[in-house]
């Protein structure tokens, strides 16, 4: 069984953005750890910091159960002030993390993404990516190998974002697409802010959206679908998958501008369990 590590500034952001694959690879007997990187004591409407920082993780917990997700890290920095910490603070939890757990993949924001306007996913996206490949080094962080730990490296990287400047891979979620609406209706402290955001603008504005303020005050699990089904249904157009599919979308990488060279000359290990097979990357492989 191989590892797969979900980098989540937030507690909703893996369902938000990946949580019908995250569904379907659990099903598919992979063991995911999710990193969540804030405390998220800041995100609700009405209610004190320690409530919020409870009723979320609590939330968390309970999509991540729908997800099939077995284990949460927290790391507990303070929400929304991700900026003021030093990159290499949260690179070096990273590297740990990643030597610790032995990811075959990792999810994470992509540090690339054009217009994201949270500070926090920015952050974590660029000490992800330095933590990819610092985690390699003996030099870096040495104090790691006194508990037992190794330079390590992970093979492959899932991207996501509000905006991809291009989605390389769209995974079909179709059977999981009521796994990912699901578990983003668990995390309502978070989702009923959501809502109360776009009315403070809509108000500003001068306008209301009656169906905003319904799904405020009572169930907007019915809205939350209708928008995921709209993402989703548009991905899978895009992406030339057949009518009726609903995906998410990625930007993978694997080996880079080095993909052809080690599939042309690589020799499986005989100890080492081979990664999966992946069409997008295996265009190069000989026919077996």
């Amino acid at each position: 069984m191989h590892n797969v590590m979900v980098f989540a500034p937030h507690a909703d952001d893996a369902s938000a953005f990946c949580g019908g694959t995250l569904a379907k690879w659990s099903a598919n007997g992979w063991n995911i750890i999710l990193v969540r990187v804030t405390d998220d004591a800041r995100d609700s409407v009405g209610l004190t910091m320690e409530e919020t920082k409870r009723r979320n993780r609590a939330e968390l917990e309970k999509s991540c159960s729908i997800l099939g997700i077995k284990e949460i890290v927290d790391l507990d920095f303070p929400t929304d002030t991700l900026a003021d910490i030093p990159l290499t603070k949260l690179r070096e939890r990273f590297v740990y993390l990643i030597r610790k757990y032995k990811p075959y993949a990792i999810f994470s924001f992509d540090p690339y993404a054009h217009f994201e306007p949270n500070m926090d996913h920015i952050r974590v996206a660029r000490a992800v990516e330095e933590a990819l490949w610092v985690s390699c080094f003996d030099l870096h962080h040495p104090e790691h190998f006194k508990e037992g730990l190794e330079p390590f490296s992970v093979c492959e990287r899932w991207y996501f974002a509000r905006n991809l400047e291009k989605i390389t891979y769209a995974e079909d979620i179709t059977e999981f697409f009521p796994n990912r609406v699901q578990a983003l209706s668990a995390h309502e402290t978070m989702m009923r802010n959501i809502l109360n955001q776009f009315r403070l603008q809509l108000k500003t504005w001068g306008y209301r959206v009656s169906v905003i303020e319904e799904a405020y005050s009572g169930d907007y699990s019915g809205l939350l679908e209708q928008v995921i089904y709209m993402q989703c249904s548009q991905i899978a157009e895009e992406c030339g998958l057949p009518e009726g599919t609903l995906a998410e979308g990625f930007r993978v990488d694997r080996f880079g501008d080095m993909e052809a060279f080690f599939q042309q000359f690589a020799e499986p290990l005989k100890d080492v369990p081979q990664g999966p097979k992946r069409p997008f990357f295996d265009k190069y492989w000989p026919d077996e």
